[in-house]
């Protein structure tokens, strides 16, 4: 018995040693076993938006996705984010948001920076569950920041667009920023201006929903690409057209487009 503990131990450190050189030579994560051979599911566009979304998705390093509730703009970053982890070409999903919600603010909540924005990200959460599956999203969720030092990538986290000045996003990383009608013209700027090369970022946002006065920080992006367009930077805009939302739920969407903005002011 003792003799077959021995050649386990040394089996278990020669497969770490070999991944470890493979890492080494290609440079880049070698993922668990449990993610190895996993596919996320095709996902078929819906309409002449997504369509361009998708296409974007494959050349450029900024994408934007801009406009109406319930046309999926969500699922798309998500699905994408999804296929290029299952794919082995991002080690890294950063989720990003501001810390900003229509209406009343409900008030300090305890925790870490996870914590706190967690029930903003949870929508986003579950669209990476349903195509990376429970086990990868588990095992891969950062609740501190900080485990990403002692990782060999970061793995999935949520950022709070707050603290993303001074830190640098690097290769293999997707930056999933969500609700960019809330952040300020100041934190939309530190943010597109910390990826590196290799690094992709995905933003959405409705200016419609937009709980700030004045101009938002997705607008002033949106108005700065349309001034000084880049070959890497498209945006694309969807309207109640392109809704996915049936029954009143798509009805009520559409009804509350016609009448503006939908905080009170």
């Amino acid at each position: 018995k003792g003799a077959v503990k021995i050649m386990t131990k040394r089996n278990r450190q020669t497969v770490q040693e070999n991944r470890q050189n493979k890492k080494a030579e290609t440079g880049r994560v070698i993922k668990e076993k449990f993610e190895e051979g996993r596919k996320v599911p095709p996902l078929t566009a819906k309409n002449e938006s997504q369509r361009k979304a998708l296409s974007a998705f494959e050349t450029k390093k900024l994408v934007i996705l801009s406009g109406s509730a319930g046309t999926g703009k969500s699922e798309l970053m998500c699905w994408w984010a999804s296929k290029l982890w299952c794919e082995g070409k991002i080690s890294n999903i950063v989720i990003v948001r501001p810390h900003q919600q229509l209406g009343n603010d409900y008030g300090a909540v305890s925790g870490n920076d996870t914590l706190k924005l967690l029930p903003f990200c949870m929508s986003m959460l579950m669209k990476l569950k349903k195509y990376l599956g429970y086990g990868i999203l588990k095992n891969n969720f950062r609740m501190e920041v900080a485990e990403g030092l002692f990782n060999e990538a970061a793995g999935i986290q949520i950022l709070p667009i707050e603290k993303c000045q001074g830190m640098s996003f690097g290769p293999d990383t997707l930056i999933l920023a969500d609700e960019l009608q809330n952040a300020t013209v100041a934190q939309v700027k530190a943010l597109t201006t910390r990826s590196e090369e290799g690094c992709a970022i995905i933003a959405t946002g409705d200016n419609l929903q937009s709980a700030l006065r004045g101009k938002n920080g997705l607008q002033y992006l949106e108005e700065a690409l349309q001034k000084h367009p880049h070959q890497d930077a498209e945006i694309i805009r969807f309207t109640p057209k392109d809704n996915c939302r049936s029954g009143i739920a798509g009805h009520l969407a559409a009804l509350f487009e016609t009448e503006g903005n939908w905080e009170d002011k």
